[in-house]
């Protein structure tokens, strides 16, 4: 065992360090898997080492008020993610097909149908942010000073809005990135916009800038860097993807949200998963209970960081290797992602289920001890979390989607009903037993039982047929 586990690790050092050329499109591809998480792990610590350093230096600057209206309207721009309907991860399938079947002039199509869709809802989210932002300040922040409203928050929210909209086309970019299979690329992107997001807000404290002028030196900074990038991609990287009129085709917009509105549903279900367990507990046990349960849940999400960062990298792979028709590929990694993401977590989540209350005692302090039940609660969820991330990615990769999204709809609904259920009865507990009830009985069991159906399919399907290499 243990020398199988020293040859994994030397393989894995040899995929992320290897400067020879990739002999087949199989050890690109992985290459590409490895090498892309790694990076990705990097620039999550470069993105947290930002934090670390900018969220003590704005509290102290703004001060509590100002800053708590700052993290809502940022929590507001996380929601208006959702507004591309999908269409980013559709068109990272749509893209990784054409890859595979070395189709450039349905990329560059693909490319500039999503951006001209993206354009348009821009155009509206400016108009938006501009006509109703008085009214969205008012409705979000009911106690603030009116003076302090119309002075600061107003202008911030119109500005954050203004920068979220004119980023949106641009974050077309790192989707083309991942879909080619350079997630390593795409991810320096990143560490230099947290570098240069630190820059802007050390600019705006240095200068002594107001509320607006955080939002634009902070989003600001990276909606530079991401149009920076934008140009490097379409006038020098790939310059055969460049948009142009002539390239928009209605019929390839149609077949995009043929499938948006399903990753939509998949998207938006997640976040009723992820973010109604708060609420619940807030409602019924009252906000000082929240505390321990959300400082045990970050905690216990380190155990499945890996596999959360593995997940982009390994979605395109998929994609591009089904449209070779791979099978052996997408078997072994398939395997290997279901059986190491379970073996890692297993490691990590038995360390935190020993030392977690000690750790958030040291780390968080009493109030924030969660009870030993809760703690084995959160592990269960997180070892169910680490065997989810293989078959979920195979499925929205190869483009079979509409299972999960009905999957993913029941378990949001018998979530929310289980939790308030339980809550009742065993508290925090029974929030967190109902998310892993709910989710292991309505969403991983049938989506197991479709990924082997899947796989079976293929090899019935592709039998007669070569690999395209």
């Amino acid at each position: 065992m243990i020398a199988q586990v020293q040859q994994w690790m030397e393989r894995l050092f040899d995929l992320a360090v290897s400067r020879s050329p990739p002999g087949t499109q199989r050890e690109r591809r992985s290459r590409s898997v490895v090498r892309g998480t790694a990076a990705a792990l990097v620039a999550r610590a470069m993105g947290s080492l930002t934090g670390f350093i900018t969220v003590p230096l704005t509290v102290r600057y703004l001060g509590a008020e100002r800053y708590g209206a700052w993290m809502t309207i940022s929590s507001l721009l996380v929601f208006l993610g959702f507004s591309d309907f999908g269409l980013a991860s559709s068109l990272t399938n749509a893209l990784g097909k054409a890859f595979g079947e070395n189709d450039r002039e349905s990329a560059r199509r693909y490319v500039t149908t999503t951006l001209l869709a993206l354009c348009i809802v821009a155009v509206l989210l400016v108009l938006a942010g501009i006509t109703s932002a008085a009214s969205i300040a008012s409705f979000m922040f009911p106690t603030v000073d009116k003076a302090l409203l119309d002075r600061e928050i107003i202008p911030a929210l119109i500005a954050a809005m203004l920068i979220f909209a004119l980023n949106f086309p641009l974050l077309v970019t790192n989707r083309v990135l991942a879909a080619y299979q350079e997630n390593a690329t795409a991810n320096l992107w990143i560490m230099a916009s947290s570098v240069a997001t630190l820059i802007g807000i050390l600019l705006v404290i240095v200068f002594r800038g107001g509320l607006t002028s955080l939002v634009l030196g902070s989003a600001g900074a990276g909606l530079i860097v991401n149009a920076v990038s934008s140009v490097w991609l379409y006038f020098w990287h790939k310059p055969w993807l460049a948009p142009g009129k002539s390239a928009a085709d209605f019929q390839f917009a149609r077949e995009l949200f043929s499938t948006s509105w399903k990753f939509f549903i998949i998207n938006a279900g997640w976040l009723v998963n992820s973010q109604t367990d708060n609420i619940i507990i807030s409602h019924y046990l009252g906000p000082a209970q929240v505390t321990p349960y959300t400082v045990t849940f970050r905690l216990f999400a380190y155990s499945t960081l890996i596999q959360s960062l593995g997940f982009t990298s390994l979605w395109p792979a998929f994609t591009e290797a089904a449209a070779r028709r791979d099978l052996g590929w997408i078997r072994g990694m398939f395997r290997k992602n279901l059986l190491w993401s379970s073996v890692f977590a297993f490691l990590i989540v038995t360390v935190l289920t020993i030392f977690g209350q000690l750790i958030i005692r040291i780390w968080a302090g009493s109030t924030a001890v969660p009870s030993l039940s809760l703690v084995v609660w959160m592990a269960a969820w997180n070892l169910l979390l680490a065997a989810f991330f293989a078959p979920s990615c195979l499925l929205q990769a190869t483009g079979h989607i509409t299972g999960l999204a009905t999957y993913v709809t029941v378990t949001a609904v018998l979530n929310v009903a289980l939790s308030i259920l339980f809550v009742h009865r065993f508290g925090t507990v029974g929030v967190i037993a109902g998310t892993v009830i709910a989710t292991a009985l309505a969403n991983y069991v049938p989506m197991i039982l479709e990924v082997r159906k899947l796989l079976r399919t293929f090899e019935r399907k592709w039998k007669t047929a070569q690999p395209h290499f």
